[in-house]
């Protein structure tokens, strides 16, 4: 049995389920280790990700006592496993005792399932040491609900443009749709819920055009993009909803009544690569209460919006885009390897366009935009330019004329 110890922590570390790892006592340390019962507890059902946890506990009673202090120990370390291979040791760190009173006391309820591996007494002090199923997918939501994962990213701003349509083949934009509608409002406090940053109302009609608006509506996701920048918004929902109703018999009543529905197709941009983060698209119907038929397709529209975007954070992935005058394929070339070898955490640079002497790269990186824009002018690149700006994660460059001798990138 105790062969299965070293073989799960090892599938543990494949995991990436790095904090805390369970690393076995051995028999130097003078431990007396037992076979644990070997059953597989079942707490609340459903898969999980398997991670190996040890806890302890203080023999100050009973041994029987003891051992269930030190089991749920284990289950804790077990699903703190599970926290860090969502959020990173800072944020742990910093958010430590939120995370103690709204996930780790609850610790049974992000596990599945365990089995009791060995367990042993020193003296004085009680360990188990398990193997248990972490649903990662649950804690997740969790540190979504109270705002860590958001927080952990920034808090980006949130910009929401989501229009009611009498068509939806129909793009026309009137007067109405100019300022902030109903199901647009409900969109919005379901992200503030949540802990979003969202750009106000009067903002967005400051900012907002009617042909803008009407390219937003019928998909036009550079559209979307260009609003968000004008607003500082680092992600857009845009989206169309459309209202129906049918008067019905109402199940299981011998009545009829108004049933009311709502039709709504929503996605989330990304301003800094204008790529779709996630989409959404649904149908909600209620009888009685048309506004009861928005606020379900609102909440669950949102809920899976959220829940795609802060999927998408998870990867710690960050794209910067560098947008380059009097640019020429040398030049690109030349800057995307600089990039590649000189600057701290990039994982890959990407060619989007060149046109003319205008270019764009994307710099998929594990540092912030702001952290490469720090390296673009303090290290010693071989190709000369001028930052020109910077907003979000959108750097504007000049490559200089000719080719000057090496020197910092940004002059």
């Amino acid at each position: 049995m105790r062969r299965l110890i070293p073989f799960a922590a090892a599938l543990l570390l494949s995991a990436g389920c790095y904090y805390p790892a369970y690393v076995p006592p051995t028999q130097a340390q003078g431990v007396t280790t037992q076979p644990g019962s070997g059953q597989e507890i079942v707490l609340s059902g459903g898969e999980g990700t398997e991670v190996v946890a040890e806890g302890v506990a203080a023999v100050t009673s009973t041994v029987d006592i003891a051992r269930d202090h030190a089991l749920r120990d284990a289950l804790r370390k077990a699903v703190e496993q599970g926290v860090g291979t969502l959020v990173s040791s800072e944020t742990r760190v910093q958010n430590f005792q939120l995370l103690s009173d709204k996930v780790y006391s609850q610790a049974q309820g992000y596990v599945s399932s365990y089995r009791v591996l060995t367990e042993s007494r020193e003296g004085e002090t009680y360990r188990v040491v398990v193997r248990a199923k972490v649903k990662l997918d649950k804690i997740e939501g969790d540190l979504g609900a109270i705002g860590i994962l958001i927080s952990e990213q920034g808090r980006p701003r949130v910009m929401v443009v989501v229009k009611e349509l009498d068509n939806q083949d129909d793009w026309n934009v009137d007067d109405r749709m100019m300022s902030q509608e109903l199901t647009e409002t409900m969109i919005v406090d379901a992200f503030q819920s949540k802990g979003f940053p969202v750009v106000d109302a009067a903002t967005v009609k400051q900012n907002l055009e009617r042909d803008q608006l009407k390219k937003i509506l019928a998909g036009d996701n550079q559209a979307a993009v260009l609003l968000g920048l004008k607003t500082g918004a680092e992600v857009v929902v845009a989206g169309t909803a459309q209202r129906s109703s049918e008067r019905k018999q109402v199940p299981y009543s011998g009545t009829t009544a108004d049933f009311y529905k709502v039709k709504l197709s929503v996605r989330a941009v990304n301003t800094a690569s204008a790529e779709i983060i996630g989409s959404s698209a649904l149908v909600r119907e209620v009888p009685f209460n048309a506004d009861n038929a928005r606020q379900q397709a609102a909440d669950s529209a949102s809920a899976e919006l959220v829940a795609k975007i802060l999927r998408g954070w998870k990867k710690h992935e960050n794209i910067t885009q560098i947008h380059a005058e009097n640019a020429d394929y040398a030049k690109v070339q030349q800057l995307k390897s600089e990039i590649m070898s000189k600057v701290r955490g990039v994982v890959s640079v990407i060619s989007r366009d060149l046109t003319g002497t205008d270019a764009l790269l994307e710099v998929v990186s594990q540092s912030s935009s702001q952290e490469i824009l720090d390296d673009l002018g303090t290290r010693k690149l071989a190709v000369q330019f001028d930052i020109k700006g910077f907003t979000g994660n959108r750097i504007d460059i000049r490559f200089a004329d000719g080719n000057a001798e090496p020197k910092s990138g940004g002059k």
